[in-house]
């Protein structure tokens, strides 16, 4: 009994400084009943970075509304051009209501090498949402590779409490799924 609680602490232990960090969160939530992941159906569980303005932006701060959290570099063209689209979008759907939401918001999390490249397309794009955050060596932060993006764009629609209603879909796609949320 004392060996497998010295490996279980052991592996605890390793996990929480070399890696896996989401995955001992994810453990400590099942307790509670609640099931973090980046799965449909989930809870995404929160995230927070830094916004242009270096203010901490987190993605808690739009629970109640329809959220499209979208990850993506300023130097992938399908990346831009998709936020472009997902602009319309957002103007679109923004005061609406929602069966999973009042309101429809983004979180962008911006996955460039350099900050100053992340910033000029934030400038030049004007987005019209205010939740746009920057994560400094992106590809390596646990939280970042928690959500399991492999191709940019990745995109997860989370509801107003925070589970993952889809993922991995266009703006096209969005739109479609939005439109059968809507209260009509």
């Amino acid at each position: 009994m004392k060996q497998v609680l010295s490996i279980s602490l052991f592996l605890a232990f390793t996990m929480m400084f070399f890696g896996a960090p989401q995955q001992i969160k994810a453990q400590n939530a099942g307790s509670s009943g609640i099931e973090i992941g980046n799965e449909v159906g989930q809870d995404l569980g929160d995230f927070e970075a830094y916004g242009a303005d270096s203010t901490m932006l987190k993605l808690s701060q739009l629970r109640g509304k329809m959220v499209l959290l979208v990850m993506w570099n300023s130097l992938c063209g399908h990346c831009v051009t998709e936020n472009v689209k997902f602009i319309k979008t957002y103007e679109k759907y923004n005061g609406k209501k929602f069966k999973k939401g009042n309101g429809f918001d983004v979180y962008c999390i911006g996955l460039d090498k350099e900050r100053a490249t992340w910033i000029d397309a934030l400038d030049k794009q004007k987005y019209p949402w205010t939740s746009n955050v920057y994560v400094l060596d992106s590809w390596k932060d646990a939280d970042v590779r928690f959500f399991g993006v492999k191709n940019l764009p990745g995109t997860f629609l989370i509801d107003a409490n925070g589970i993952v209603i889809a993922k991995n879909f266009t703006a096209e796609e969005l739109e479609a799924t939005l439109d059968k949320y809507l209260v009509k």
